[in-house]
C-alpha cells in the first residue's frame, strides 16, 4: 500500500508534506508509511479517501482495478423513450465568472436542430436558478 500512496501523491503532483495537510495528519504520519517504518491504518486510509473521492478504494486497499473510478454521467431525466424520439443533444456552453456576454442573432434564437426552443434554465452553485424564455 506504500507504493499506491506514493504514486497517488505522484499522480496529484503534491508533496508528501501537502498530502499530510490535505487529508488532516501528522506529516510524520506520511513520511513513516512512505518509508515503511509503519503501516496505514484505517483512520488514515478513510481520510485519504474522503480527499479523494474519485479515487478508487479498491486500487488503494487491494492494487486491482483502476486508480480512479469511472465517472458515469446520469440522464437528468430518466423517461422512457422510443429510438425515433431520441434527438441529437445540444450542450450549452461554460460559462465562466467575468465572460463577457454574448448577443444570438433572433433567427438563430428561437430555433436548434429544427426544433423550437421552449425555455432555457441555468442552474448556480448556490442552488439558484434563472430561466429565460426567447421572445420575451
Amino acid at each position: 500500500m506504500e507504493a499506491r500512496i506514493q504514486k497517488l501523491i505522484s499522480y496529484e503532483n503534491l508533496t508528501p508534506t501537502k498530502f499530510a495537510d490535505i487529508i488532516g495528519v501528522q506529516r510524520s504520519a506520511i513520511s513513516h508509511i512512505l518509508s515503511g517504518r509503519n503501516k496505514p491504518s484505517f483512520d488514515l486510509i478513510q481520510k485519504i479517501l474522503n480527499k479523494f473521492p474519485r479515487l478508487s478504494s479498491e486500487w488503494l486497499l487491494m492494487g486491482r482495478g483502476e486508480m480512479y473510478k469511472t465517472m458515469v454521467q446520469q440522464r437528468l431525466f430518466d423517461v422512457d423513450q422510443k429510438p425515433n424520439d431520441i434527438k441529437t443533444e445540444v450542450k450549452p456552453p461554460v460559462i465562466q465568472e467575468n465572460a463577457p456576454i454574448i448577443s444570438i442573432p433572433k433567427e438563430a434564437e428561437s430555433r436548434v436542430n429544427d426544433s423550437s426552443i421552449e425555455r432555457i434554465i441555468i442552474f448556480y452553485s448556490d442552488k439558484s436558478f434563472k430561466e429565460y424564455t426567447p421572445g420575451e
